[in-house]
C-alpha cells in the first residue's frame, strides 16, 4: 500500500515519514543542497546523522516546513516541538537577520 501526503501523491523513498537507518548513500547526499551530506543533521538538536544511526523525515505545514528527526528527538509531540523551536527562532530573530522570519 503506498502512502499518499500533502497533495495526495504517492510517497516514494525517505518520505514515507518512517524511521530509516542511515546508509552510505545517505552519508553522501546533498540534503537542503549541502554536497556530501553537509547537512544530514537532526533538526531539532542538531545530531549528525552517522552510518547506522536512525532518522526520519517529518512532513509539516507547521514551522518552516518539513524536516529530519533523530531517533532520540522523535515521538509524537515533534511538530508541536519544531514548531516550538521555530517561534522561539523568530522570537529572537530580529534586525539584522529580518531576511530569516520574513512572512510577505
Amino acid at each position: 500500500m503506498t502512502q499518499q501526503i500533502g497533495d495526495g501523491g504517492e510517497v516514494m523513498g525517505f518520505t514515507d515519514q518512517q524511521p530509516h537507518t542511515v546508509t552510505a548513500k545517505d552519508l553522501v547526499t546533498p540534503w537542503g543542497g549541502g554536497k556530501n551530506g553537509k547537512y544530514f543533521r537532526c533538526y531539532l538538536c542538531g545530531h549528525k546523522f552517522k552510518l547506522g544511526d536512525v532518522f526520519r523525515w517529518v512532513f509539516s505545514n507547521r514551522g518552516p516546513g518539513n524536516f529530519m528527526v533523530c531517533e532520540s528527538c522523535d515521538g509524537e509531540d515533534v511538530i508541536d516541538r519544531w514548531a516550538a523551536l521555530y517561534e522561539e527562532f523568530k522570537a529572537s530573530s530580529t534586525g539584522r537577520f529580518w531576511r530569516f522570519t520574513r512572512d510577505d
